[in-house]
């Protein structure tokens, strides 16, 4: 009996001393509980950086409809078949999950470690504006998206916002952004890997981005368009290289180096090559950026020569990317100066009051975009002289000779070289260099991620009835801003 009582004892005892606490053995004491609101900015901007320079088919196929980059042994993209990789559902997950929703968890823990009121609304207004430029992303790639009810954790399963009335709140997000930014206050400092905490820059940057948007409804809203454009100029948008939103990268570990390095160099493979429509046209124009763009060919012939789209390409025999080009510590740009002037070229040619002629902006984006690239002004000057790029002398109306131009300028921004092609119709790719063995025209739109089709198939079906009129989502479908 006294054997048995001193063994209850013993075993009320450890019973006890399991028992207290044991929620404890849930927590990893290695894992932090509670992310900085700083860490979470700097990850979505980095997400986004990163997805943006991206030059895989399976997430960012945009270099190969734009016929910038082509690929070598696997085409399926460059023939626009998008099934292969499965983009569609790559770049959805890419911005709702590791863009949005880091800015979204940050925007709620900003409040803990802001130093005053007027720092935690920058930090508040800068993480809204690059949610508006991902969000920007989404409506122009798929058409209707989840918006309103996008970051709801209580709502797994959102609603489709119709894609004009998201993009007309996200011009509204962007004006009150303008209004709202203190210049006279700081910001979330180096967990801003563009500017650096600069409220005036990311003054312009949001002044530039709803440039650039204002422009995407000019066939459809002119009204709207001229409006925001001229309010955007007067508010100050980016007028040289060193307004332009570039994210450093390093040169080591892997995951901080720039993807481009990472699928060019890293990887050892040879998947990619210039297009011949890119390098030939700029031979044909003796651009300055040739050889600061491509090498000559690996074959040892001492020429350039770029890859026919849709084909398999021999690596060997063909031009490939500069050094400068495929270094690891290449800055990914996601908006630049180049960009601004072009934009605002066409806006005069357009009738939009935002200053200037539209010889001189267009100069301005040339000469920009060759700076940019390690040319210089004498560089810049000496091709806008030759009669076949000079404004006045170019051949086609505006949407040609400032599409073309931009073209070049946007070698190294696959989405928006897509785009721009999408809205201006330069070059005209379907025309003058189908791809071999291409599936169709150049698509004009994602169709919508297949997981949606299944996990959230009432909204996808809503969505795409809205979108394409019909229960068939396709790539052919033209979008609210399109002519």
């Amino acid at each position: 009996m006294r054997q048995l009582f001193i063994l209850s004892i013993f075993s009320t005892v450890l019973l006890a001393g399991c028992t207290k606490n044991i929620t404890d053995f849930n927590s990893d004491p290695k894992k932090a509980v509670v992310v900085p609101a700083s860490t979470l900015f700097t990850n979505g901007m980095k997400a986004l950086s990163d997805n943006y320079v991206n030059t895989g088919g399976g997430t960012a196929p945009f270099r190969f409809f734009a016929q910038t980059w082509t690929q070598n042994t696997y085409t399926t993209e460059a023939r626009y078949i998008l099934s292969a990789y499965n983009a569609p559902d790559n770049w959805w997950a890419a911005m709702y999950g590791a863009v949005l929703n880091n800015l979204t968890q940050a925007k709620k823990l900003f409040v803990l470690s802001a130093p005053d009121a007027a720092t935690l609304r920058n930090d508040l207004i800068i993480t809204d504006i690059l949610q508006v430029f991902a969000y920007n992303l989404l409506v122009t790639t798929y058409g209707n998206i989840p918006y309103s009810q996008a970051e709801n954790d209580l709502i797994p399963f959102p609603k489709y916002d119709d894609a004009k009335t998201v993009y007309a709140d996200l011009l509204t997000r962007l004006d009150t952004c303008i209004a709202g930014l203190n210049t006279g206050s700081g910001a979330m400092g180096n967990a801003d890997q563009i500017y650096k905490g600069s409220v005036a820059k990311w003054k312009k940057f949001a002044a530039t981005l709803k440039l650039k948007m204002a422009m995407l409804l000019a066939d459809t809203d002119p009204t709207t368009a001229g409006k925001k454009a001229q309010e955007a100029v007067t508010t100050g948008v980016f007028t040289a290289n060193t307004d332009n939103a570039l994210l450093a990268y390093m040169a080591s570990p892997t995951g901080n180096t720039n993807p481009i390095w990472q699928a060019l160099i890293n990887s050892g493979r040879h998947d990619n090559c210039p297009t011949n429509i890119m390098v030939d046209s700029m031979k044909k124009w003796n651009d300055p950026r040739l050889s600061l763009y491509f090498t000559k060919d690996l074959g040892g012939s001492g020429v350039f020569v770029g890859g026919i789209p849709g084909a398999g390409n021999s690596y060997f025999s063909l031009s490939t990317f500069s050094d400068a080009w495929s270094s690891p510590t290449r800055p990914s740009d996601l908006m630049d100066c180049a960009e601004a002037e072009f934009l605002q070229a066409e806006a005069i040619e357009r009738g939009f009051a935002v200053g200037g002629t539209a010889q001189q902006h267009y100069n301005s984006g040339v000469t920009a975009a060759i700076q940019f690239w390690g040319g210089s002004a004498g560089d810049a000057a000496t091709y806008l002289a030759q009669p076949v790029i000079a404004y006045s002398t170019a051949n086609g109306g505006y949407k040609q000779k400032i599409g073309f131009q931009k073209w070049i300028a946007l070698a190294d921004r696959g989405w928006d070289a897509w785009t721009e092609i999408r809205r201006l119709g330069q070059p005209n790719l379907n025309v003058i260099n189908p791809p071999v063995g291409a599936s169709g025209a150049i698509p004009v739109r994602f169709y919508y991620p297949t997981t949606e089709q299944s996990s959230n198939p009432v909204n996808w079906a809503a969505a795409v009835k809205a979108v394409s009129g019909g229960t068939s989502d396709v790539v052919t479908t033209k979008l609210f801003w399109m002519p």
